[in-house]
């Protein structure tokens, strides 16, 4: 059965669905109209970019490609609420933690199309856009890595903070008990960002857990663990920012942001088969990007000309990327394959690399273009 946060009265809620809000807490955030202003643009640009992704999929461009609709507020809300010099790791999904980090949309289509990351940089000092692990596609593994890199960022005594985003169904992995159980032995500046957002492809949350909630597994670690609304940016945004001042410090934290995922798991599947429709509507309704939008208009900093100038720019940028990255795509050198895996390539890897120049040779390029 789906989950909905007025069942849980220790969630926390700044803004609920019709936009009114909690004055006392807006105001105890002390949040900036620029970074009020962000984050809903944040949003904007990730369903823009998560329409022309599903569009380029359809066409061929792209093999594969993830749906996030309505899970943009857990997005925006954490991106916000990191230092600029604290690190990320997520799986496919999280468009908008990305966006917010300064990643561009050409860049995360590219990871896309070719299947691979590049971390172009010099120096020991990479921007925002830069610090973050690469994407892991094997679902929990996200997890003991992001702690290893935290608990590496703490010996060589920096001031960061490692934010690892993970899906309920990961949760489920051994190697989410073991990095948690870890960072809380270790005392590691780390926080696990739990989207919760009700399907692990095909099953619903009932089956992965007898558990009320996620956030109370972390006093097992011995951390602190919040529940939030999901599609509250502010309620994301506030327990993220309290879950890094205190990872800053040496105690980690685990924030579960209670969401749902009205889009398929991937374009590879068909949610119809296994969930009723009814879980959808219900979840429109609460919708982060309308929802934030109401709170922005009563507070002053929402007009209908302001949200269609953010849409139609958000819309620009993403098509603008869509046409650079199919062009990039094409042209891409099937040696680029075998970057950025290994600084030194292991024998086996130039023999592959060697093998896959000689099918080419015989076949020509049109085989990979097919």
């Amino acid at each position: 059965m789906v989950r909905y946060p007025e069942e849980y009265d220790d969630i926390e809620q700044v803004v609920a669905p019709d936009g009114s809000y909690d004055e006392a807490a807006v105001a105890a955030m002390g949040v900036s109209e620029d970074r009020l202003r962000s984050m809903y643009e944040t949003m904007v640009r990730s369903r823009a970019l998560e329409e022309r992704g599903m569009s380029l999929q359809r066409r061929g461009e792209l093999p594969l490609w993830m749906e996030a609709t309505g899970e943009e507020a857990t997005h925006a809300g954490p991106a916000a609420a990191l230092a600029d010099t604290d690190w990320i790791q997520t799986d496919w999904r999280q468009f908008g933690l990305h966006l917010g980090r300064g990643r561009s949309m050409e860049d995360m289509l590219l990871f896309w199309a070719r299947g691979y990351e590049r971390f172009d940089f010099e120096g020991e000092d990479p921007p925002p856009r830069l610090r973050r692990l690469p994407h892991t596609v094997a679902v929990g593994t996200t997890v003991p890595q992001a702690v290893g890199h935290a608990w590496g960022r703490q010996y060589q005594d920096t001031d960061d903070v490692t934010l690892v985003q993970l899906g309920e169904g990961a949760a489920s992995k051994g190697d989410v008990h073991e990095g948690m159980n870890f960072a809380g032995v270790m005392g590691l500046p780390v926080v696990f960002l739990v989207e919760n957002n009700q399907w692990a492809i095909s099953v619903p949350v009932e089956k992965q857990t007898a558990a009320d909630t996620y956030a109370q597994r972390a006093a097992g670690y011995g951390f602190e663990g919040t529940l939030v609304d999901g599609n509250d940016v502010l309620a994301t945004y506030r327990a993220t920012q309290r879950a890094v001042e205190r990872a800053r410090d040496g105690e980690p934290g685990l924030v579960e942001c209670l969401t749902y995922r009205r889009g398929a798991h991937s374009t590879s599947d068909d949610p119809s088969l296994y969930r009723d429709d009814s879980e959808v509507r219900a979840w429109e309704r609460r919708d982060p990007v309308d929802r934030f939008e109401r709170f922005l208009e009563a507070v002053g900093l929402w007009t209908e000309s302001y949200a269609e100038r953010v849409r139609a720019e958000a819309e620009r940028e993403a098509r603008e990327a869509a046409e650079t990255v199919v062009e990039d795509a094409d042209d891409q050198p099937i040696e680029e394959l075998f970057d950025e895996t290994y600084a030194d390539p292991p024998a086996a890897m130039d023999d592959q690399l060697e093998q896959l120049r000689s099918f080419r040779d015989t076949h020509g390029d049109e085989v990979f273009h097919q």
